[in-house]
């Protein structure tokens, strides 16, 4: 995997989980409404933000000699 792409799915990930998180404790805060709750939002964000920082961590590696 080339360094610019290692680079994007670097930051994907950190905008993922700092949005998550904020969206998260906003839900904890704000009472639900509509069909899906900020809550519900910030849980997926986050999943999602590990699930590409995980990926993110896992192209970073050195390959082994």
């Amino acid at each position: 995997m080339n360094a610019a792409l290692r680079t994007t799915l670097g930051w994907v990930a950190a905008v993922l989980l700092n949005l998550g998180a904020v969206l998260f404790v906003v839900g904890l805060i704000v009472p639900r409404s509509g069909d899906a709750s900020i809550l519900e939002v910030g849980i997926g964000m986050l999943v999602v933000g590990a699930i590409v920082g995980a990926v993110w961590l896992y192209a970073s590696r050195r390959p082994k000699r």
